[in-house]
């Protein structure tokens, strides 16, 4: 009886699956105790290190429920005046140099403020009062009519 003719293919996918190379174990393995989930900390509740009394116990931050609650933060692109960059700069620092120490970033005061605008005004009246300002575009790209 004839044998019959190589299935090439055949061939080529058993030589393919010899040469590849397999994942080594993991020289450090993941330890089996559980993670400490550790909860993000609200802008709203973080306040300004000031002095209190010696008979007085600070009172605990108070959360407002009117602040509707925003999800996970989405990268944007942000452009500012030199006047509200060195505002962040300067609440970073304030941030620094309190004690404890209180991290706080451009974006945290970015949407601190976003969050008061949001309660203090609707979108209708914030293209008002943008409506009245001039134009400052100092970039390049098309002129507005």
């Amino acid at each position: 009886m004839a044998e019959p003719p190589p299935d090439g293919l055949a061939t080529l996918t058993a030589q393919r699956e010899r040469a590849r190379r397999s994942m080594p174990k993991p020289r450090h393995p993941i330890s089996a105790t559980p993670l400490i989930n550790i909860a993000p900390i609200d802008e709203t509740e973080v306040s300004v290190a000031t002095p209190v009394a010696a008979n007085k116990q600070p009172s605990p931050p108070t959360s407002t429920s009117a602040e509707p609650d925003l999800g996970t933060p989405v990268k944007v692109t942000l452009y500012v005046d030199p006047q509200a960059d060195e505002f962040m700069e300067n609440a970073r620092i304030a941030g620094l140099t309190a004690r404890p120490k209180v991290d706080i970033s451009r974006s945290a005061v970015v949407r601190l403020a976003l969050r008061r605008l949001i309660n203090e005004m609707s979108p209708a009246e914030v293209k008002a009062l943008l409506t009245r300002q001039e134009v400052r575009s100092t970039g390049p790209g098309r002129k507005r009519r």
